[in-house]
Parts: C-alpha cells; structure tokens; sequence
C-alpha cells in the first residue's frame, strides 16, 4: 500500500511541475528544434487571439541505459470555454505524467490510458465547461510506435505518395471526409475533458517504417488552403524551416487563431545515434518552442529537481 500511495505521490509532484513550467509567462511566437534537429516545434498566438491557448511539447524519457522513449503531444484549449490554457496545459501534464508512469504498459494501451487519465483531471475541475484537444505519439528503443487523437488538432504523416491526415477530426465533417488541409467548425463530438463518454481512438497509418515525416498541427494551421498546405509540408528542407514556414504562411492567411506544430523527421532512425541523443538515466526532458525543463530522478519524484533552460 506505502508503494502505491508513494507511486501516486510522484506523479502528482512530476504532474505539478510539468503543468506550472507550461503555464509560464511566454513570447508571442518560437521555433525550436531538439534531437539533432530531427524534430521541431514553433507556437504563435496569431493576428486575432488575445492568448495563446496553444501547448505543444516533446519529451524525452531515459529509463536505462539501453530503454528510452519520445513523446510529442500537442493540445489546443478549447476557445469559448473556460480557461482554455490551463486546460491544455493540464492535458498535457497529466498525459505525460500518466504516459511515465505506466511505461511498462504496451504503448497503445499507454496512450489510452493517458488520455482517459487527462481527461478526467480536466473534466474533475471543469465539469465539462472547460476542455482541450489532443494529438500524440510515442516512439521507443525497440522500435514501437503508437499515435492517439481526440479533437480537431490533427496528425499527417508523409510517406510514398505525399502528405496525407490520418487522424480524424472529431466532427460529424471530419469523421466522413479526409479534411488535410481543410478547416472544419468546431462543434466537436470529444475533447479532453468532456467526461465519461470519451472514446480515445488510435490512428492507423499502413505503413509505419516508410513514415518520413510526422506532423502535429493545431487548426490555426488548418486556415491554409489544402494544396498550399501540402506543398509547404512536402518540401526536403529541416524540420525547423518548415515549422516557421507554416507559422508564417498561418499568419498571411489571417491569423486567425494560435497556431502551432511538431514536425519530426525521421523520428525512427533516431535510436540508430543514442550516443548524440541520451540523456542522463532516470531524466526526463521536456521541450517545447520557448524552452526546456529537464526533471533529474523519474523514479524518486520525492526528490524531483527541475533544470530549466530558455
């Protein structure tokens, strides 16, 4: 029983961390990239909006020497609502808080489970009234990889025959169109935080060893017009440029709500150069496009000690 209570503990401490760091004082826009460049994020609040509500973040998570795992998550708070930062600032904290904790789980399930668990600390404190989206992937050291998605932010991936959306949007057009490209009306059907009912579904891609580019993106992003937005996205150029591209593009169409994105090139092959990209065991470290967090001790979050970079 001292285990269990102890192991809630720690989630608790590391989920805190995580939510505070993300609800900081941040710029208007950023672009950062991480793990020698193969992945990048950028977050811009816009033309229009007062507040950036957007939150997108990749983890790294050292378990062992030889064991380690990558998240990236993206959540757009929902405008209209309430709080619509905090509420994607605590998806994402609980997400991955839940995401660590349950690293031994087969990470399909791993994700599920995070996103229930997400969802029921946002719907705990907003009844309903209050939500986010989510988009989300795990790769790891044996080579698995999972993706999940609830919401109208979106998942692309890039394989032989171009950019494609393989997430579905939680709409009634989303869920009987391929909407690449496309921006839909809200009205969304689930979100993180909307309660019991919520069905998190697993995206399917065909095949996932000839995935060449994966894309997060949060519907500020959905304003360009579909064959601008291919086409921004199938250039060979890093994943950096082609964040702040789509940021500046997002913003000539108008602005009109915040935009962000995650962009990883060939995530797959980055376990091929684990002497470039590890980190200390038992480390957590979190990015998003204004800084970085590094949490020492995953394990003994009783004695967790946050490192934060700009």
């Amino acid at each position: 029983m001292q285990k269990i209570e102890e192991t809630v503990m720690q989630q608790e401490a590391l989920k805190e961390h995580i939510q505070l760091w993300l609800n900081r004082p941040i710029d208007n826009g950023a672009v950062r990239e991480l793990l020698n460049a193969s992945v990048a994020m950028a977050s811009d609040i816009g033309n229009i909006r007062p507040e950036n509500q957007d939150r997108v973040v990749c983890v790294q998570v050292q378990v062992s020497a030889s064991t380690s795992f990558i998240i990236g998550v993206l959540c757009d708070g929902m405008g209209g609502m309430a709080s619509g930062a905090n509420c994607a600032s605590l998806s994402i904290a609980t997400f991955l808080s839940s995401c660590i904790k349950n690293q031994l789980m087969p990470i399909g399930q791993r994700l599920i489970t995070a996103v229930e668990d997400a969802n029921n600390d946002v719907y705990t404190l907003y009844n309903g009234n209050g939500g986010a989206t989510l988009s989300a992937f795990i790769f790891d050291s044996d080579g698995q990889f999972e993706a999940i998605n609830v919401g109208d932010s979106r998942i692309y991936a890039n394989l032989a025959h171009g950019i494609k959306q393989y997430s579905k949007d939680d709409t009634f057009a989303g869920q009987n169109a391929d909407a690449a490209g496309v921006h839909l009306s809200k009205g969304l059907l689930q979100f993180v935080g909307v309660g019991p009912d919520i069905k998190p579904q697993l995206v399917t891609f065909p095949k996932i060893r000839q995935i060449k580019r994966l894309i997060l993106t949060s519907d500020g992003a959905h304003y360009i017009e579909d064959s601008t937005f291919k086409q921004i996205l199938n250039q060979r150029t890093s994943a950096a440029e082609l964040c702040k591209r789509m940021i500046d593009v997002s913003k000539w169409c108008g602005g009109f709500d915040n935009t962000s994105i995650l962009i990883a090139n060939d995530v797959l092959k980055i376990f091929a150069n684990t002497d470039e990209t590890a980190i200390p065991i038992g480390t957590v470290k979190l990015t998003d496009a204004f800084g970085e967090i590094h949490f020492i001790g995953v394990t003994a979050l009783d004695t967790l000690d946050p490192i934060i970079r700009a």
